[in-house]
């Protein structure tokens, strides 16, 4: 079973309370939803979204878990993929974040170095803040 975080959870027992007369949190007359697409279009109509498909939710799960840095066997096994490669077509780090980590290497100092073909080893660049 995958576990929800504090937030989801809140939100769903939030509107279960204000559902107090049925015992499902998404419900129709008192019986439990089996399909959202409904729910789903509407919303979508509603709040004017375009272009966004409900599958779109789960890009957005690994996608945001692997730029929160869970590793990628965690979200693959959130996922409920079988194969490691299905996880990696989830993963769409944005332009930010890339920047980001790039930026990383600002803070860094970093020596390189190459070995001569006397085998001497030689700096060949010192890269870092200063």
């Amino acid at each position: 079973m995958i576990p929800m975080n504090k937030q989801l959870t809140t939100i769903l027992k939030n509107v279960r309370e204000l559902k107090r007369s049925t015992e499902y949190v998404f419900s129709n007359n008192g019986k439990p939803c089996t399909d959202i697409k409904t729910g789903w279009w509407r919303a979508l109509r509603d709040t004017e979204i375009t272009n966004f498909r409900f599958h779109d939710l789960r890009h957005t799960f690994g996608s945001r878990l692997g730029m929160a840095g869970v590793d990628i066997k965690t979200i693959q096994e959130l996922m409920g993929h079988m194969d490691i490669k299905m996880t990696m077509r989830y993963s769409h780090p944005t332009p930010e974040h890339k920047r980001k980590a790039v930026e990383i290497l600002d803070s860094s100092h970093t020596s390189f170095h190459t070995t001569s073909q006397s085998g001497r080893l030689v700096k060949a660049a010192n890269v870092g803040c200063h």
